[in-house]
């Protein structure tokens, strides 16, 4: 009897088809191990990325799967590109993290590959047998329930959304995927060598950002520096509803000691983070979570 059983590890499933059967006869096992491919064309490995150990996990299940002699197909679904940021060198003694973690992945030879919201096009470049997905689904959650939380507390409340992204590069990645919205983005001004935003301005594409409803979009963020200083200038702009939207949420987040975004959080001068459990496994009554 053919069922198809889960291995389950930390934060990931693979699903794997076996069969109960004793062979005697190698030729009929032949047979029936081309049949369960017929049937079972492809197997699949969910990775939920929490820390860097977790690759040499990733290589061992690989490798066992594909030496099973019925798998046929071996599909990866990495919800998260891990090193995504360290897409780029400064300097030749830096090592290129994402350029190697990509060399590993192509080593494995998956048949196909889907990742969610990859930072940068570097991404998309290194990986190989890749489908790239927007979190086009994920934002639009996001809109509608920041406008159903204004008109919910509010019910004579018309709420004016306008997007907002934290740099140019964001703004050109997401805007086109919303062309009916309005959006403004930030400029950063970042020490390079520490990290340390040293200040922002607002570029409003000539919007009037006043009694706005702004939801703010990244991709990764890990104590959400960007976020709370946009939040903060925002303010200034007469922005009176902020919310904020990351794809992948580091559990850091909630570091209350080094975090920024959670001060907003705390503080109301951010609404509510939406994010997807592509990284944050925490809890906190102002981040609502969607299951990728």
């Amino acid at each position: 009897m053919m069922h198809p059983p889960q291995s389950v590890t930390k934060r990931g499933i693979i699903h794997l088809f076996k069969i109960g059967i004793l062979f005697e006869d190698r030729e009929f096992e032949h047979d029936i191990y081309e049949l369960i491919r017929a049937f079972y064309p492809g197997s699949e490995i969910h990775s939920f990325y929490e820390k860097e150990e977790e690759l040499s996990t990733l290589i061992y299940i690989t490798r066992h799967i594909k030496n099973l002699p019925y798998v046929g197909l071996l599909n990866l679904y990495m919800y998260y590109l891990p090193n995504a940021r360290m897409d780029r060198i400064h300097e030749d003694s830096e090592v290129f993290t994402l350029k190697s973690f990509a060399d590993v992945i192509n080593w494995l030879d998956f048949d196909y590959i889907e990742i969610l919201d990859v930072h940068s096009n570097v991404g998309k470049a290194l990986i190989n047998n890749a489908n790239f997905v927007t979190p086009k689904q994920y934002i639009e959650k996001a809109i509608e329930w920041a406008e159903d939380e204004i008109v919910e507390e509010d019910e004579n409340a018309s709420p004016e959304t306008v997007l907002y992204f934290p740099d140019a590069g964001a703004a050109k990645r997401y805007s086109d995927l919303f062309p009916e919205l309005p959006y403004c983005y930030g400029e950063k001004k970042r020490d390079w060598k520490t990290g340390k935003i040293l200040g922002l301005d607002i570029k409003t594409n000539g919007i009037d950002l006043t009694d706005k409803l702004v939801l703010m979009i990244d991709d990764i963020i890990a104590y959400g520096g960007s976020l709370y200083y946009s939040a903060e200038e925002l303010k200034k702009h007469g922005v009176t509803e902020i919310y904020a939207y990351a794809t992948h949420t580091e559990n850091s987040i909630l570091d209350k000691e080094k975090g920024t975004l959670i001060k907003s959080l705390e503080n109301n001068t951010v609404n509510r983070l939406f994010t997807t459990n592509s990284l944050f496994n925490g809890s906190h009554e102002k981040i609502t979570v969607m299951e990728v």
